[in-house]
């Protein structure tokens, strides 16, 4: 799920940046940021580049749950554990303003959608209930630290809290027939 997520929104993101430019889409990629690989380096270059760079287990709440019916009967499922991502949107240009415009449109983006649910985005992918998003404010040494391990110099860039990704396996634990009907009598 962690990777529909990511490609969801780089979709979403890259259909909004192009209609808002003008341009043909794939202006928005999916990638790592390494000064080491010189096809990345040239797979990002003059785009906006999503990058996870954490991932942590949403746990301040207990989630319950794991009958889910189907075909007449109950199938008893561990809960889906739930996380949240810290995804870092990054204007790669060859043109510096150029990268703030670009990510001034990123930021206006996610000001506008600080949520996709399914019912503004109906095409958001099966097992995803909704994606929520949160600026990371990092104090400059945090920021400083985040662009020395990743190993690439700073570029203009936003550090955004993808909330509530669900992963859930759906393996079957176990299996209990439905309730066919009540009839208010007891029979062994």
């Amino acid at each position: 799920m962690i990777d529909v997520a990511l490609v969801y929104i780089r979709t979403v993101l890259d259909q909004y940046l192009s209609a808002q430019l003008g341009i043909e889409p794939g202006c928005v990629v999916l990638n790592g940021l390494s000064a080491s690989d010189p096809a990345r380096l040239e797979q990002n270059r003059n785009k906006v580049v999503l990058t996870l760079v954490s991932l942590e287990h949403e746990n301040n709440k207990r989630f319950y749950g794991g009958s889910v019916q189907q075909d007449g009967q109950f199938n008893w499922v561990n809960p889906p554990q739930f996380f949240n991502m810290d995804m870092l949107v990054s204007a790669n240009f060859d043109d510096y303003v150029e990268a703030l415009k670009q990510l001034t449109l990123v930021v206006t983006f996610f000001q506008a959608n600080l949520a996709f649910e399914r019912s503004r985005y109906p095409g958001l992918p099966e097992g995803l209930s909704a994606l929520k998003f949160e600026v990371e404010n990092s104090p400059s040494q945090k920021t400083h630290d985040l662009w020395t391990a990743l190993g690439v110099g700073y570029l203009p860039s936003m550090l955004y809290k993808v909330r509530h990704v669900a992963v859930q396996a759906g393996q079957v634990r176990g299996t209990a027939a439905a309730v066919g009907a009540v009839t208010g009598v007891a029979q062994p």
